[in-house]
């Protein structure tokens, strides 16, 4: 495939979207809140200035959600609220950002894979987010995120992981993000880029294998999503992923660690 400048461009803030992550992650966060906020605002107005090609200008735009997503992550004052409720909260301001780009572009539900297609299939697909969370799990190891907290706010934690991380996230990337990419580079190059883009997001995670792992998933996720039309699947999967991996196998890993041998 020849190297468009839009191609080439994208690239380059893919680029500069992995240097913010890295800073975040190893320098210094307020650093990388204010390379991201830089990001947002460049792409804002870039998505502005291409206006006469409507494709383009909207897939920049919906690239000024990877840096909107860890601005939010960083500067919500999640401390001062429940801990269940964190993802809750945490997946509202990505979920808006979302909508309004859905509504500026004009997009439908069916669009954007809000639909049930092939729906043996998409049942398939949700329980894969088991395997993947227990595979997750022995490349990190988090801790559980659920210690001391009572049955119902486990419950409410489970929910929030499934809602915020499942299908906030995966209408953003392979709902939205992929649509608009696909739009300007095919089904090969939108799948390989905007995967990349989900992967760099979890360059926090300070593990090299897990990006890699991530990548993967995001292909396999990207792929059934083209196929089938619908992110109902991957988007249970993904929420499920996050279940098994700060909830069920750390709580697991704690009980054998504590059961008497």
């Amino acid at each position: 495939m020849k190297m468009t400048i839009e191609l080439k461009i994208f690239l380059f803030y893919l680029f500069l979207i992995v240097v913010a992550e890295t800073v975040t992650s190893f320098i210094n966060a307020s650093i990388g809140l204010l390379v991201h906020s830089m990001l947002l605002v460049s792409l804002l107005t870039l998505s502005a200035l291409w206006y006469e090609n409507k494709n383009i200008s909207n897939l920049f735009l919906c690239l000024s959600i990877a840096p909107l997503i860890r601005i939010f992550s960083l500067a919500l004052p999640l401390q001062f609220l429940p801990a269940y409720t964190w993802y809750l909260v945490a997946g509202i301001p990505m979920a808006i950002a979302a909508v309004t780009v859905i509504k500026i572009q004009g997009l439908s539900l069916s669009k954007v894979g809000i639909t049930f297609k092939k729906p043996a299939v998409q049942l398939a697909v949700m329980l894969t987010g088991v395997p993947f969370g227990m595979i997750e799990y022995s490349i990190l190891k988090p801790a559980s995120i659920v210690v001391g907290l009572s049955a119902v706010s486990v419950f409410l934690v489970a929910i929030g992981l499934v809602v915020a991380t499942g299908f906030v996230e995966e209408l953003v990337f392979r709902g939205l993000f992929l649509t608009d990419a696909v739009k300007v580079f095919g089904d090969k190059i939108g799948l390989i880029t905007i995967t990349a883009v989900f992967a760099a997001l979890h360059i926090g995670w300070l593990s090299i294998l897990d990006v890699i792992f991530v990548f993967v998933i995001g292909l396999f996720f990207g792929f059934l999503t083209l196929k089938t039309g619908s992110i109902a699947g991957v988007s249970v999967s993904h929420g499920l992923n996050n279940v098994m991996l700060f909830i069920v196998m750390p709580s697991i890993n704690l009980i054998s660690l504590l059961t008497p041998r």
